[in-house]
C-alpha cells in the first residue's frame, strides 16, 4: 500500500473517530450493545469509508468523508438508547473542536508541508485532539453527566438547534476547511467557547430549576407538617374541653346527690340516680 493511502486511512480514522469515542463515553451507561459490540460497529463503518476513500482518490477527501458522518450520526441515534435530541445535543458539541482541528491543520499545511499530502494536518489534529482529551473528559464527568437525568425534551431540542445554527455559520464561512486565514481559525475557537458557554447556561437553568422545586417540595413539607400539628393540637383540645365537661358534670351530679342523701330523701335520690342511669343507657 502507498504511503498516500495509508496517510488518507490515518486521516479518515483520525477526523472523526476521537470525537466519536467522546460521545459513546459520556453515554457509556446508555449503549444499545455494550461499548465492545458498539465499538465494533463503528470501527466497521470507519473500515468502509477507509476503502472507498483509498479506492475513490487514494487521498482523504472532505466531500467524501462529509456523506460518512451522516451514516456516523445514524449509527449514533441507533447505538445510545436515549431521547435523539439530547444524543445530538451531546454530539454536536464535539464539531467545534473538530472544526478548530480541521482549520489548524490546515494552517500547519501550509506552514510546514510535507511531502505527503495532509500527512502535517493529520499530526496536527492528533495533537489538538490530545490536548483536549483531557479537559474534555472532565467537562463530561464534571458537567455532561449530571445533565443527562434530564428527561425533558425541549432543553435538548433547544440546545442541538442552537449548536446546529451556530456551526452552519461556521462552514458556511469555510465549508470545506480550505482557508489558512487566522481569522477564520480565531471564529472556530470562538465558536468553541460559545457552545461551552450555552452547555454552562443550560445547565445553570437546570440547577436553578431543580433547586425551585426542592423549595417548594420543602415548603409543602412544612405546610404539611403544620397542618398535621395544627389538627393533633384541635384534637387535644377537643378531648380536653371534653375531659373539662366530664367533670363539670360528674361534680354537678355528686353535689345534687349529696344533697338528696343529707336531705334523706331516698325516693328522690333513687329517682334522681335511676334517671342518671338511663341517660347513661344502663338501668337498675
Amino acid at each position: 500500500m502507498q504511503l498516500e493511502s495509508l496517510v488518507s486511512l490515518y486521516y479518515t480514522f483520525i477526523h472523526i473517530a476521537p470525537f466519536d469515542g467522546l460521545i459513546f463515553y459520556a453515554f457509556r451507561r446508555y449503549l444499545r450493545l455494550g461499548a465492545a459490540r458498539t465499538a465494533l460497529g463503528y470501527l466497521a463503518l470507519l473500515a468502509v469509508e477507509g476503502a472507498v476513500q483509498v479506492q475513490l482518490s487514494g487521498v482523504y477527501d472532505q466531500r467524501v468523508s462529509l456523506w460518512f458522518q451522516l451514516t456516523y450520526l445514524v449509527y449514533d441515534l441507533w447505538a445510545i438508547r436515549a431521547y435523539g435530541g439530547k444524543v445530538l445535543a451531546v454530539g454536536l458539541l464535539t464539531a467545534p473542536l473538530s472544526l478548530l482541528s480541521f482549520s489548524a491543520a490546515a494552517v500547519a499545511e501550509q506552514q510546514w508541508p510535507l511531502s505527503v499530502p495532509e500527512a502535517t494536518g493529520g499530526v496536527v489534529f492528533a495533537l489538538l485532539f490530545l490536548v483536549f482529551l483531557a479537559p474534555a473528559l472532565y467537562y463530561i464527568r464534571k458537567v455532561l453527566e449530571p445533565l443527562l437525568v434530564i428527561q425533558e425534551k425541549k432543553p435538548w431540542l433547544y440546545l442541538a438547534s442552537y449548536e446546529a445554527m451556530l456551526i452552519l455559520i461556521a462552514l458556511l464561512i469555510d465549508p470545506f476547511h480550505e482557508s489558512t486565514s487566522l481569522r477564520v481559525l480565531f471564529s472556530r475557537v470562538l465558536l468553541l467557547t460559545a457552545v461551552v458557554a450555552c452547555v454552562q447556561v443550560m445547565a445553570y437553568l437546570c440547577q436553578s430549576i431543580r433547586s425551585r422545586e426542592y423549595t417548594r417540595h420543602l415548603l409543602n413539607s412544612v405546610q404539611a407538617l403544620h397542618d398535621m400539628e395544627r389538627q393533633r393540637y384541635e384534637t387535644v383540645m377537643a378531648h380536653w374541653r371534653s375531659s373539662r365537661q366530664l367533670r363539670h358534670d360528674f361534680r354537678h351530679y355528686m353535689i345534687s346527690i349529696a344533697a338528696l342523701a343529707r336531705a334523706r330523701k331516698g325516693a328522690e335520690l333513687k329517682a334522681y340516680l335511676r334517671q342518671l342511669l338511663e341517660g347513661a343507657g344502663l338501668h337498675l
